[in-house]
């Protein structure tokens, strides 16, 4: 009797490992891996997932499965794959097998009371595919309706010009289904079911085919033509120097050769143009995933991969996980993201598992950034990969003219507005050109906190450690950035009853007010968290401000993704310190990497572009290096400081959040896990702490975290793991481990 390899799906640290069933008789020809089944697992049935198919087992007691309950739902190789996810990154197998399984699809087991005993029911999948009736018009009927049968005579003219979904009939005719009942019998129209896919997106808005390749694109094409099976491209190119040119038409030398594609892009939902550039080459074959679409739609999109029938598929980090067929190269755009890194268990990097995937697959990784990371290019410094340079913009267009305001000298000068008097006349110059304008601010809202000037008082969150942020869109309000909890402000001090309460720091929604009273004929458009809440929010604020003759755009990061519009002559970035001041190792280069590319939004078309940067750290180095498009010098500096700290590309770490409501009971287990490292680190391992962390308290959750830190050659999951399992459980508390941090927060 052969065995099958099976993974519950219970998702719980302690089962690291899959189980082995016997394959009874009756079951052998529909069972296949991939497919769900059914199981005894201790003293209760549960859902498991086929993982591999064997002939023989050393065990001598093997359960049988009770049934198969689907059709293979993925193959071998996202079977080896989920296992090495799970394995490099801590986590349960089952939670990375999830990653491969279509959205909604996956079988639940409830219990239920019936009569008083307790049963274990098989429930519904959440989503699922979506039929409804087509209407079509047999030409070869001779059937008239008769004289009186209105409803019959108006189905068959609006079946003229082809098929109708009876959906679509009811809504312009009414009450048609006796009507439509009569005239199939008669032989005059066929009825027929079709799958009827929901709508995901938008068509974006289309670019045009490039004429003339630049030298860095022609070399960048060949590079990635020639490559082997498996093998990373990195390309390094400046703003505007058209990566994205190069991945279109090296998808489209797949798509000639019967291959398909992924392409990954931070927060799609932010970038519609890219979506559109695609449609443009690739029409109905492209599919497109991403968090804002319904679990309907994701599984429309999710099918219509699996079938063969998209055979470019774009999205965020979890398209990675696609059923594509035959695939030949994976693009991962703006490879610096820090959004590839995934936020809850398993907490992957898409760049890594993009390595992997492309190995398995047979295909080449394509990574592209105006501002590559650290690790990409320290690996190409030790020739793991290949990096093209792209130093021009194609058409021969020029970076933008960068300058550096001092705010240090402006507030002495007795300036004390949030626009510097640079900003200011570059502001009022390019508004009378009927040019267009981005202004940055990473934070929302309208003051970053409220203070008493009494005594210093400051309204905080109650559930987390962090002060409440001022909003007043119409109505004012205290909002938590990280709980969402909404308080109205006070009017006096809670603490002293003093009326001076004030707020201080500045939000894009004040910068919105402010620059209303500058510009007062002038269009401006915010895009942050608030405005771009719902379905297709950031769409609809692109596309408002597209639509306007100029204008200014104010956002937070996400004005520096993905827009490309050839009239922004300005961008203002009104403090560039904020991310410089957090506690983590990457702050210096993300705030390069955030100018660096919003500056590159500037002078993409004929307009020359300008860029204003105000800062009270005008001699940084990553602001200096963004600003003089300089980026060696930034990484040079930057290096020096890593290698000292061992942190990476010159080193690994691991992170460990130990979280729960009793903060005795965290802290005790993180000296417990701390512990256990330490036992059983090596030489090159050295164990941090374990000690509160920089968020130290979040929704009522106090944290403590240990971090762990080793060579670069050092495998810390491991580690990790084994030593996850010597910490006792305690109630309420909870270890999530991260390896390869994308922060330390």
């Amino acid at each position: 009797m052969p065995f099958a390899s099976v993974i519950v799906d219970i998702p719980t640290r302690a089962l690291r490992e899959p189980f082995t069933y016997a394959i009874p008789d009756e079951l052998v020809s529909e069972l296949s891996i991939g497919c769900a089944v059914l199981v005894d697992f201790g003293n209760r049935p549960a859902v498991g997932w086929v993982i591999d198919l064997l002939m023989s087992t050393e065990l001598e007691r093997v359960r049988p499965l009770r049934s198969v309950l689907s059709a293979a739902l993925f193959d071998s190789t996202s079977a080896l794959l989920a296992l090495e996810v799970a394995r490099d990154y801590c986590a349960p197998p089952i939670e990375a097998l999830r990653l491969f399984l279509p959205p909604g699809a996956a079988p639940r087991l409830a219990k239920r009371t019936v009569d008083g005993v307790e049963t274990w029911a098989l429930e519904e999948p959440s989503v699922g595919p979506v039929d409804e009736r087509w209407v079509e018009r047999v030409p070869e009927s001779d059937f008239r309706p008769a004289r009186n049968a209105t409803m019959q005579r108006a189905l068959l003219d609006a079946l003229v010009e082809g098929p109708v979904s009876a959906a679509e009939l009811r809504a312009a005719l009414g009450s048609v289904d006796g009507a439509l009942r009569r005239l199939e019998s008669t032989g005059s129209v066929r009825i027929e079911e079709r799958r009827r896919f929901r709508a995901s997106h938008g068509a974006g808005r289309p670019a045009p085919r490039h004429g003339a390749l630049s030298d860095g694109q022609t070399e960048a094409l060949r590079a990635i033509a020639n490559a082997t099976v498996g093998e990373t491209i990195l390309l390094d190119g400046v703003t505007g120097s058209g990566k994205t040119e190069v991945y279109l038409r090296s998808i489209e030398s797949c798509v000639e050769r019967s291959l398909s594609a992924v392409v990954l892009v931070p927060e799609i939902s932010l970038t519609p143009q890219t979506v559109g550039r695609f449609r443009t080459r690739f029409g109905a074959s492209i599919a497109v995933l991403h968090s804002r679409l319904g679990a309907g739609e994701r599984r429309d999109e999710w099918d219509r991969i699996a079938s063969g029938e998209a055979r470019v598929v774009i999205g965020a980090r979890s398209a990675l996980f696609a059923p594509i067929q035959n695939l030949g190269i994976i693009v991962i755009d703006e490879e610096h993201s820090s959004s590839y890194k995934q936020g809850q268990a398993p907490r992957y990097d898409a760049r890594s598992v993009a390595a992997r995937v492309a190995k398995a697959r047979s295909a080449v990784l394509v990574l592209g950034s105006a501002t590559p990371s650290m690790e990409m290019r320290e690996a190409a410094e030790r020739g793991e990969l290949t990096r093209i340079a792209l130093p021009e913009r194609v058409g021969g267009g020029v970076l933008p003219v960068a300058q550096i305001v001092d705010m240090g000298v402006e507030f002495n000068a007795g300036h004390r507005s949030m626009f510097s008097r640079p900003l200011t006349q570059a502001l009022l110059e390019t508004a009378e050109a009927g040019h267009r304008a981005v202004l940055l601010l990473n934070r929302r809202g309208f003051a970053s906190f409220l203070l008493c000037r009494e005594c210093g008082y400051v309204p905080t969150c109650e559930s987390c450690s962090t002060s409440l942020t001022f909003h007043d869109a119409g109505r004012p309000r205290l909002v938590c950035h990280h709980c969402g909890a909404i308080h109205t402000p006070p009017a006096t001090c809670p603490d002293c009853g003093g009326p001076y309460l004030r707020q201080f720091g500045a939000g894009t929604q004040r910068v919105e007010a402010e620059l209303r009273e500058l510009l007062p004929d002038t269009p401006i458009v915010r895009m942050d968290a608030d405005t771009t809440t719902g379905k297709g929010g950031h769409e609809r604020v692109l596309t408002e401000f597209e639509s306007l003759p100029g204008g200014v755009l104010i956002g937070t990061q996400m004005v520096a993704k993905g827009l490309d519009y050839p009239d922004v002559a300005l961008v203002g970035v009104l403090n560039a310190d904020t991310t410089l001041h957090l506690p983590d190792f990457r702050s210096a280069e993300r705030t390069y990497q955030l100018l660096a590319q919003v500056a590159g939004r500037a002078g993409r078309g004929d307009i020359k572009g300008r860029v204003v940067i105000q800062t009270y750290w005008p001699d940084h180095p990553a602001i200096r290096s963004a600003a003089f498009h300089d980026p060696e010098s930034f990484y040079l500096d930057e290096a020096i400081t890593r290698k000292e700290l061992r942190y990476p590309p010159f080193g690994r770490l691991a992170n460990v959040v130990v979280s729960g409501v009793d903060e005795a009971a965290v802290k005790r287990s993180a000296e417990i896990l701390a512990a256990a490292l330490k036992a059983s680190a090596g030489e090159k391992i050295e164990v941090l702490g374990p000690c509160t962390a920089p968020l130290a308290r979040v929704k009522r959750q106090h944290r403590w975290h240990v971090l762990v830190r080793g060579a670069r050659d050092t495998s810390l999951s491991s580690l990790v793991c084994e030593a996850l399992e010597e910490v006792p459980r305690a109630d309420g508390v909870s270890l999530a481990p991260d390896i390869d941090p994308a922060d330390l927060l």
